[in-house]
C-alpha cells in the first residue's frame, strides 16, 4: 500500500503530540487548526465558528463543548479565573459624572466671562472718551465730567482717580455767591443762549509734572492765569475752570454736552505727571450758522509760601490751543519752576516776571512779551507776531520767529568760570534786534535746581557764542559788555537787509565782512584802554578785495586771534563798530 504525503494526520496522533500545558498568550494569538478538514469533510461557512476563549459564566450554555475542541480540553483551569471581567457602569453613575464635568465647565466659563466683561467694560469706559474727543494717545483719562453736568462742584484727584466717568457733584463746595448752582442761561432777542458753568479740580503738588491740555474746535477767547491763595492746604493746587458759551437756542444739539473736562495723566512717568484736560467733541457742529462759541477761563491756584522759601514746582506744562496766558502778577514772587513749558497756539503769552531752570515758551500768530525771564536755558518761538522781552540766562537762549519782529535784551551770567553761553536768534521779513550783555562769572546768581552762586573772582576765560540770521530783514546786534578775558564768536547774516554789530572796547580778535553790491564798513570808536593800563589799541586791516573786508583789533598782540566776528549780507550793507 502506498501512502501519499498529503494524507492528513489523524486527530488522535495530533492530540498525543500536544504538550500538557499551553500558554495563555499562544491561545490568544494563534487561531485553532482547521479540524473540519482533518476529519475528512468540509464545513459550511455557517458551521465554521471562530475561536472563542472560555469565559466562566453561570450559564452552562455559554461553555463550549469540550469534546469538539481538543485544545480547550487541555486548557488549564486557573486561566479562567485570571481573565478580566468587562463590567459596564450603570447609567446613573455615568450621568452623575457627566453632570459634574458640565457643572465645572459652566462655573469656569462664568468666572472667565465675568472677568472679561468687567475688563471690557472698564476698557470701553476709558476708550470711549478717546473715541468721542480728540484726546492724544499718550494721555490717559482717569475721570471726566461733561459741561452739561457741571455745577458748583469740586473734584479731588485722590477721590476721583479710577472712578466712574461721571463724577458725583458736591454742591457743598462751590465758587463765590455770584455764580449760581445751576448753569446760568440768558436768552437773547436774536435767538442765542448765553451762559456759564464751572467746576474745580484738586491736584497734588508732589507730582513730578503738573500740566494743562486742551483739544477740540469751537473754542475762543480762552485765558489762563496763575494766582496764590492762603486758603489752600499745603501740598495741594487747585484748578478752577469756568466755561462761557453761546449757542443758538433752537438747535437740538446741546453745546455743553460735547464738552468734557477731565482729570488725566500721561502714560510715561508712572503716574507722576497729572493734570486737567479740556476737550471738545468731534461731533460739535462747527460749520453751521450761527456758529456756537465756547470760552474757557482757567486759573491755577497755588498755596502761598509758608516761610522764607518760595514754593517750587518740579515742572509745570501747558499745551493749550487758542489760550491766552495772562500772568498779571510777578510769578517769581509766588513760585519758581525747575522746568516751565508754555505752549499756546494762537494765544498771547505775557508775564511781568518768571523764574525757571529750563523755560520753553511757544505760540503762533500771537506775541511773546516777557518783561523778565530768569533761566539757565530758554527757548522762544512764534510766527506772525513779535517776540519781545528781557531774558537773563546762564547757559543758552534760542529765539526763533517767522514773519515777525524780534527785539530782546539779554543778560548772560555764566554759572562757572570757563563756562560758556550760546545765543541764537532768527526771523524772516522783519527786523531782528538784540542787545546782549556778558557778565563775569563772579556775578552769578542762584537759579532753581542749581548750585550756589559763585563769589570768587573769575580766573579762567568764558566762551560766548552768538548766531543770528534773518531773511528780508535787518539784523542789529549790540554787545555793550564783555569781560576782558572772555572769547566771543559772533556770526550775523541776512538777505536783502542791513547787518550791524557794535562791540565793546574789551573785544580782541578778528573780523570779516562779506557783502554784495554794497561795500562793508568798519569804524573804530573805542581808543581808551578798558583796563586802565594806557595801552594802545592796534587795528590791522589785512585785506580789502571787492566787497570782502577783513582785519584784526586788539590791545595785547597775544590775543589777536582770541575772538572772531563774521558779518554777511546779501544785497545789503554790513557795518561793524569797534
Amino acid at each position: 500500500m502506498i501512502i501519499p504525503d498529503d494524507t492528513p494526520i489523524s486527530p488522535a496522533k495530533s492530540n498525543a503530540a500536544l504538550p500538557n500545558t499551553i500558554s495563555q498568550s499562544s491561545l490568544l494569538e494563534s487561531p485553532p487548526p482547521y479540524y473540519g478538514a482533518a476529519l475528512g469533510r468540509s464545513l459550511s461557512l455557517q458551521e465554521q465558528q471562530p475561536y472563542q476563549p472560555r469565559i466562566a459564566s453561570s450559564s452552562s450554555s455559554a461553555i463550549p463543548n469540550e469534546s469538539t475542541s481538543p485544545i480547550l480540553m487541555n486548557r488549564p483551569r486557573d486561566l479562567e479565573a485570571n481573565e478580566p471581567r468587562n463590567r459596564r457602569e450603570s447609567p446613573a453613575k455615568r450621568f452623575c459624572k457627566a453632570f459634574a464635568v458640565a457643572l465645572l465647565i459652566y462655573m469656569l466659563a462664568v468666572i472667565f466671562l465675568g472677568s472679561f466683561s468687567h475688563k471690557m467694560s472698564s476698557y470701553q469706559k476709558k476708550t470711549s472718551w478717546h473715541g468721542e474727543f480728540p484726546i492724544p494717545n499718550d494721555i490717559v483719562v482717569n475721570s471726566c465730567i461733561r459741561g452739561s453736568q457741571m455745577q458748583n462742584s469740586s473734584i479731588d484727584w485722590d477721590q476721583s482717580y479710577g472712578t466712574a466717568d461721571f463724577l458725583a457733584l458736591d454742591s457743598s463746595i462751590g465758587f463765590s455767591s455770584e455764580h449760581s448752582a445751576e448753569p446760568l442761561v440768558v436768552q437773547s432777542s436774536n435767538g442765542f443762549g448765553y451762559g456759564s458753568v464751572q467746576t474745580s479740580f484738586s491736584l497734588p503738588l508732589s507730582s513730578k509734572n503738573l500740566f494743562l491740555i486742551s483739544r477740540g474746535p469751537t473754542s475762543s477767547g480762552n485765558s489762563l492765569r496763575i494766582e496764590s491763595s492762603s486758603d489752600l492746604e499745603e501740598g495741594t493746587a487747585r484748578v478752577d475752570v469756568r466755561i462761557s458759551y453761546a449757542e443758538f437756542a433752537q438747535r437740538d444739539f446741546s453745546l455743553l454736552t460735547g464738552v468734557g473736562v477731565c482729570l488725566v495723566h500721561k502714560k510715561r512717568g508712572k503716574g507722576n505727571q497729572v493734570g486737567v484736560g479740556l476737550f471738545t467733541s468731534r461731533d460739535v457742529p462747527s460749520s453751521t450758522y450761527p456758529r456756537p462759541q465756547l470760552a474757557y477761563d482757567v486759573t491755577l491756584v497755588l498755596p502761598e509760601a509758608r516761610g522764607p522759601s518760595l514754593l517750587r514746582l518740579d515742572a509745570f506744562e501747558t499745551d493749550l490751543h487758542n489760550f491766552h496766558h495772562f500772568f498779571k502778577q510777578s510769578l517769581d514772587e509766588i513760585v519758581t519752576f525747575d522746568k516751565l513749558t508754555l505752549k499756546a497756539g494762537n494765544g498771547i503769552i505775557i508775564a511781568p516776571s518768571l523764574t525757571a531752570g529750563i523755560a520753553t515758551i511757544h505760540t503762533s500768530n500771537r506775541e511773546i512779551n516777557i518783561k523778565s525771564l530768569t533761566s539757565k536755558s530758554a527757548s522762544l518761538y512764534t510766527i506772525n507776531s513779535e517776540i519781545r522781552g528781557h531774558y537773563t540766562i546762564s547757559q543758552s537762549l534760542d529765539v526763533k520767529a517767522v514773519n515777525t519782529k524780534v527785539k530782546v535784551d539779554v543778560e548772560v551770567y555764566p554759572q562757572y568760570p570757563n563756562s560758556g553761553a550760546v545765543i541764537t536768534a532768527q526771523t524772516t521779513q522783519k527786523a531782528l534786534e538784540a542787545i546782549v550783555n556778558f557778565h563775569d562769572p563772579s556775578h552769578s546768581f542762584k537759579l532753581p535746581n542749581s548750585s550756589a552762586p559763585l563769589v570768587s573772582p573769575s580766573v579762567l576765560p568764558s566762551n560766548f557764542t552768538i548766531s543770528t540770521n534773518n531773511k528780508n530783514g535787518v539784523v542789529d546786534v549790540s554787545i555793550p559788555m564783555l569781560p576782558s578775558d572772555s572769547a566771543l564768536s559772533l556770526k550775523a547774516s541776512t538777505t536783502n537787509g542791513r547787518v550791524t554789530t557794535t562791540l565793546p572796547a574789551t573785544y580782541e580778535g578778528s573780523y570779516a565782512l562779506t557783502t554784495t553790491n554794497i561795500a562793508g564798513e568798519v569804524r573804530m570808536e573805542h581808543t581808551e584802554d578798558p583796563e586802565g593800563l594806557e595801552r594802545r589799541r592796534a587795528w590791522n586791516q589785512e585785506s580789502n578785495k571787492g566787497n570782502n573786508l577783513r582785519g584784526m583789533v586788539y590791545w595785547d598782540e597775544s590775543k589777536r586771534n582770541k575772538s572772531a566776528v563774521v558779518l554777511k549780507s546779501v544785497n545789503g550793507q554790513a557795518e561793524l563798530f569797534l
